[in-house]
Formats: C-alpha cells, sequence, structure tokens
C-alpha cells in the first residue's frame, strides 16, 4: 500500500484533533485490550464516539480507540499516556506499537517499540537526535517519509544553489506530518475521518484517572 503525504495531511494540518493529541497503533490488539493495557479499568470501558468525548468534555482523562485493519488505534486528545515508559511497555508486550504525539507547546514525539522495548524515539523536528536501544533501525523508511535522519537543528540548505546570497539560505523544517507518514508506512494504516467520527470505544486510563 502506497501511502502518501495526502493521507495524512488532513492530521498534520488540520484542527479536528486540535492542537495537542497522540495517536497509537497497536499491531493484533482489540480496542478493549489496548484501553486495558494503557491502564483503564474494565467498569470504564464503553462505547463513545469523538463527538461524545468533545460534547461531553471527557479528555484529556477518557482515551479513545478504534479497529483497523491488523491494528487498533488509540486516540487522546489533549494527552501522550501511551508514550511514557510503563505504559508504552505494557502495550508493546509481545506486539508491535508506533506511536506520533502533536504538541504545539512542547516537543512532538515519535515512537517505535516491539515486545516491551522503546527500539527509537525523536523530535519529528529533530530527527537527527535519536533515542532507544536501536535508534538507527528506521533510518531507510525515515528517509521514505521525508525524514532526513541526518538533520539537527541549525542545519541549513540553500533555496537557489546558484544564487549564493544569504538571504536565500533557509532552514529545513522537518514537522509531524514526516512522523505520520513514517508511522502509516510503518503500520499499512492511517486514522481516517470515518473511522474518528465512526464508533469508537472509550475508557479512562493511567495517571489520568
Amino acid at each position: 500500500m502506497e501511502i502518501t503525504y495526502a493521507d495524512v495531511d488532513w492530521l498534520a494540518h488540520g484542527w479536528e484533533l486540535g492542537d495537542v493529541w497522540c495517536l497509537t497503533f497497536v499491531r493484533d490488539l482489540d480496542d478493549a485490550e489496548a484501553l486495558r493495557r494503557l491502564g483503564a479499568s474494565e467498569e470504564s470501558i464503553r462505547p463513545l464516539s469523538y463527538q461524545e468525548l468533545m460534547d461531553e468534555g471527557l479528555f484529556p482523562h477518557t482515551v479513545l480507540a478504534g479497529r483497523l485493519v491488523g491494528w487498533v488505534v488509540l486516540i487522546e486528545r489533549n494527552g501522550s499516556e501511551a508514550t511514557e515508559p510503563d505504559a508504552l511497555r505494557a502495550l508493546s508486550a509481545g506486539t508491535e506499537v508506533v506511536s506520533v504525539l502533536r504538541h504545539d507547546y512542547a516537543n512532538d514525539m515519535f515512537v517505535y517499540a516491539i515486545d516491551g522495548e522503546r527500539l527509537t524515539s525523536f523530535d519529528p523536528r529533530k530527527p537527527g537526535w535519536r533515542y532507544g536501544s536501536d535508534p538507527d533501525r528506521l533510518l531507510s523508511v525515515m528517509r521514505e517519509a521525508g525524514l532526513d535522519p541526518t538533520y539537527v537543528p541549525g542545519d541549513y540548505v540553500p533555496q537557489d544553489e546558484d544564487d549564493g546570497e544569504d538571504e536565500d539560505i533557509i532552514p529545513i523544517l522537518p514537522t509531524v506530518n514526516g512522523a505520520l507518514t513514517l508511522a502509516a508506512r510503518l503500520t499499512g494504516v492511517v486514522l481516517s475521518q470515518e473511522v474518528l467520527h465512526g464508533p469508537l470505544l472509550g475508557g479512562v486510563v493511567g495517571s489520568q484517572r
């Protein structure tokens, strides 16, 4: 499946989820199990739509879960519980996790974990600074997704190499859409508006309880 920026543009540049959100994709779990692993109590798990979440003002304390082909997506509005170390270990135990955090007032984050271990994580705006037990694991896929794994803040490229004027030097500005494209290429799935506004499960989770 060929996935491009067009598939994630509504998330990267739109305001449907606001300016702080986290999307976490977990392979081969159902929605209820993913919420339980994230710390939701059984009694808090119930059918809940995104519109109800917004209308009832339940975020950031409630996380939504939706089913995709072979994956479940956890949707956090104004939260990032799934990127916490304990939550990430629980979610990825025996499986694979890809998470993208957008935070317009702090740091964005991309996280890739397998079987309880964070393999690589980085701020999509600073992809040259990576952390984890295998930080170079995704280099080729990063490049395919438009993320330069050598870029760090302060790097510049000429806008017009023939001109050579200082005013034509502009910064490279990697953004969260590269992280979303990377996640989509790793998982083969994307969060669509149809899934977001369709039937979902909700649960009150972790430190947000």
